[in-house]
């Protein structure tokens, strides 16, 4: 389990979190696993970029000027530590959205190697999106878990993440080096419209009303939209068992289903794995 968007770094190397929102979210995380064996990680997003551009590149490179100043404090290793100490988590994670320079990168990478040297038997992983791919040979070794998001693309007909994309995205991730048992395979349980503009629907809130095809048209914006039914999520999960990768990594679970239900994504992952094995 990944736990999303209870703390944060701001530029000075300081963790920032509430102690009640985290202290609840972990309880409530730890209540639904019960007994079982199941890793919890902290994610850690970043600064933002202190700039009004319009311009997302621009945007992305204030937003690295500040994450540059958090990876050279000379703290934030140790201060990631004292956290994942204090709440006993198994590890931390980055979802750095993006270093497009080469001196961001290069910061970047610098700094994952040097937490890696403190972290010991805590793991690290980050997001990483296919087409923005830089990391350093060190800092490959550094990194136990690499959650490739391959979504947010939509082929000729519209369709979001297909299985015959992400087959193709996923190899190309294997030219920078990276070991397939490290990368997770991303599964989106959202759509994005047919014109990629700014709607992120849950399947949840629209299985009923998608077709046989996998559409589904929303009548108040008039857009239509391609999921991941639990057919596509299947084949790509065995996809993912058959060609030796670590595992799948979805976004989000709170777009599923309960997953006791038939038409659960979740489900169809489990279902997978199963018949894989």
């Amino acid at each position: 389990v990944i736990l999303f968007e209870c703390a944060s770094f701001n530029s000075s190397g300081e963790i920032v979190y509430d102690e009640k929102k985290l202290e609840t979210a972990l309880s409530n995380v730890k209540g639904a696993i019960g007994d079982r064996e199941v890793n919890i990680t902290l994610n850690l997003l970043g600064p933002g970029g202190n700039t009004d551009s319009d311009v997302w590149e621009e945007q992305m490179e204030a937003q690295s000027d500040e994450h540059n100043k958090a990876f050279t404090s000379g703290v934030l290793e140790d201060n990631i530590i004292t956290i994942l100490d204090k709440y006993n988590f198994d590890g931390v994670h980055f979802d750095y959205e993006y270093p497009l320079s080469s001196k961001a990168w290069k910061y970047y990478n610098q700094f994952l190697v040097s937490l890696d040297k403190k972290l010991g038997e805590y793991t690290l992983g980050v997001a990483v999106c296919d087409w923005n791919i830089e990391f350093s040979t060190a800092a490959i070794g550094a990194i136990d878990t690499f959650e490739l998001m391959v979504y947010d693309f939509v082929d000729s007909e519209g369709r979001h993440a297909t299985f015959e994309g992400t087959k193709e995205l996923v190899k190309k991730v294997g030219f920078h080096g990276i070991p397939a048992q490290k990368i997770n395979v991303g599964l989106p349980f959202y759509s994005r419209p047919t014109d990629m503009s700014a709607y992120w629907y849950g399947y949840n809130g629209c299985y009923e009303k998608i077709d046989e095809n996998g559409w589904y048209h929303c009548e108040n914006t008039g857009k239509d939209f391609w999921f991941n039914t639990p057919d596509v999520i299947e084949k790509k999960t065995s996809f993912a068992y058959n060609h030796g990768f670590g595992g799948v990594m979805i976004w989000h679970y709170s777009c599923d289903l309960p997953s006791t239900h038939e038409d659960s994504l979740l489900k169809s992952i489990d279902d997978a794995l199963k018949s894989s094995r």
